[in-house]
């Protein structure tokens, strides 16, 4: 009888012993890499942005006094840094057209700027770039003279596109638009580099810069007065306004 009961007793034999270490092993493993990785987590909740790339070809732009503002502003910490946040900020910057923000592991914010180019001054405080779109950005950093543009809001995309149709043909016999200005009922006048004011109207615009082309050496030769202004408002024919004439005192002998 003792015989049966020794014989039903769970022998510690090695390979139950190496089990139950084995057992014991992995779970510990498990803890330790659980801790780990809790570890890791924390700190990269609190991960820094190490380093900012500007990408873009600048012209009005200083890349390093935007590189200063993006640091000081808006990097932090690359999990929560808000890449719609930063994109919204460098839009409110001079000169900035668009931008691509994208974050880059494990601590690089990458953003690629593309520059507006100004084509215009539109009413003598905004610019147009090549799409007609206003923007505002100091006339001062200009890098060279632009023609000046004036209408109503609105009329911006029709003013650079009527632009360039004039100066196109002007150019054609070396004259040169320096401005431009169209009313609300789309009246247009343009103003050449030599100072006249060329009066279109409404209609067959381009018909009347050709007639003021055929008739200026005539209109010249007229008076020796400068011209002010030529009124091309007619079927036919133009009305010309010369500026006074330049009155000398004679010195008394």
């Amino acid at each position: 009888m003792s015989a049966l009961r020794q014989s039903q007793k769970t022998p510690y034999t090695p390979a139950f012993v190496g089990g139950v270490v084995f057992f014991l092993c992995a779970v510990a493993l498990v803890i330790w890499f659980g801790v780990k990785v809790g570890h890791w987590v924390t700190h990269q909740q609190t991960a820094p942005i190490k380093q900012v790339k500007l990408y873009g070809d600048f012209g009005h732009i200083q890349p390093t006094a935007l590189h200063s503002k993006l640091q000081q502003h808006l990097v932090g910490n690359y999990f929560k840094l808000d890449v719609d946040e930063v994109a919204t900020f460098l839009q409110q910057q001079p000169w900035v057209h668009q931008v691509a923000v994208r974050k880059q592991w494990p601590g690089t914010l990458v953003v690629v700027v593309t520059e507006h180019s100004p084509v215009a001054i539109w009413n003598k405080e905004y610019l147009l770039n090549k799409r007609g779109e206003v923007f505002r950005a100091p006339l001062e950093q200009l890098q060279a003279a632009l023609p000046k543009l004036n209408g109503p809001e609105g009329a911006e995309q029709d003013a650079l596109s009527m632009y360039g149709k004039v100066q196109a043909l002007l150019a054609l016999h070396q004259f040169e638009a320096a401005g431009l200005s169209v009313t609300e009922r789309f009246a247009w006048e343009v103003q050449l580099s030599n100072g006249i004011a060329l009066k279109l109207g409404r209609e067959d615009t381009l018909k009347r810069v050709q007639r003021f082309i055929d008739l200026y050496p005539v209109v010249v030769k007229h008076k020796p007065e400068a011209i002010v202004q030529v009124d091309l408002r007619y079927d036919t024919g133009l009305a010309v306004q010369y500026a006074p004439p330049v009155i000398t005192e004679k010195r008394k002998a």
